[in-house]
């Protein structure tokens, strides 16, 4: 028995009739009839039955047709994940991450993922959050890393993979020095966001997906901040804050490179905000993966913590 024979099979099920099913599967209807019968010899069962003017499957017939679906669509599945195999040997998985991001996570995640799957190349597409997520739901990308919140929640599928601590810098110069609260659970001091209501703010531009978080931030503590300059990279903020020229809000990763810079800000908890914000594995939905495709969204959230 072959696929080919099931097909005939369901073929001539659908059709009522061996002359209709010949034509849909291209053969003769000698032939078709010929090797239905033969199928019938070497199960040792009717399949059809022949006794009306249409044919209809026998209860062996029906039997068979049913179980013979389902090894259908696992031939199926089995030559799509091969296909994929075969793509991705050519470097077909695409992945999409911002550049601040990239040149933090990258070095986490790319050397381990090699040692597992040395033939794997995988190509980084590197966009704001806003384009990336657009980029997933065109399928330009098999999936992209992307912070909260998502403006294409609702068509997208997504994993979240770490919580992203948001942080407060001030000049290590400040007065607001003089505020900060001390904690022995923590590295860094915390700060009451109302006391830095008169300084000049350096914030993420108002495309960035942090912006209106900032605001909100600042207008919960009492005040609108004054904004002096506006950046599209929390590392350029981190320094120009570490140079005297104001305070402004950064992610944790800022702070894993402290030791490069001679004149870096102090980073701070903030009072009274839960300052926290997901960072994100996001697709279309109903994404279709390859094994190493899934292999890499399962070991993203082990890679990130190493």
């Amino acid at each position: 028995m072959q696929l080919k024979d099931i097909e005939y099979v369901r073929a001539i099920a659908a059709e009522g009739s061996f002359s209709a099913a010949a034509a849909k599967c291209f053969i003769s209807q000698p032939a078709l009839s010929l090797a239905v019968k033969r199928l019938e010899q070497e199960l040792g069962v009717i399949l059809f039955d022949r006794s009306t003017n249409s044919v209809k499957l026998s209860s062996a017939g029906e039997l068979f047709l049913s179980e013979g679906e389902n090894i259908l669509r696992l031939s199926s599945q089995l030559k799509e994940r091969m296909m994929h195999i075969a793509l991705l040997k050519r470097g077909n998985i695409r992945m999409g991450i911002s550049t601040f991001y990239s040149s933090y996570y990258l070095i986490k995640i790319l050397p381990s993922f090699y040692r597992l799957h040395p033939g794997v190349h995988i190509d980084i597409v590197e966009g704001n959050s806003l384009s990336l997520e657009e980029m997933a739901l065109k399928d330009e990308v098999d999936f992209s890393l992307i912070p909260f919140p998502l403006r294409y929640e609702d068509a997208l599928e997504y994993q979240i993979l770490q919580q992203e601590q948001i942080l407060f810098a001030i000049p290590s110069s400040s007065p607001l020095r003089a505020r900060l609260k001390t904690s022995f659970s923590s590295d860094f001091p915390f700060i009451d966001l109302a006391d830095a209501r008169n300084e000049p703010f350096i914030f993420l531009k108002p495309s960035q997906r942090f912006y209106q978080t900032g605001l909100d931030f600042c207008r919960q503590s009492g005040f609108t901040p004054n904004i002096l300059y506006e950046l599209t990279n929390w590392d350029a903020i981190s320094m120009l804050i570490g140079g005297g020229m104001g305070v402004g809000f950064v992610s944790e990763l800022v702070t894993h490179r402290i030791n490069q810079n001679a004149h870096s800000p102090i980073y701070c908890h903030l009072l009274n905000h839960t300052a926290t914000r997901p960072y994100a594995v996001a697709y279309k939905k109903h994404k279709q993966f390859s094994p190493e495709a899934r292999d890499f969204i399962d070991f993203l959230p082990y890679l990130l913590r190493n």
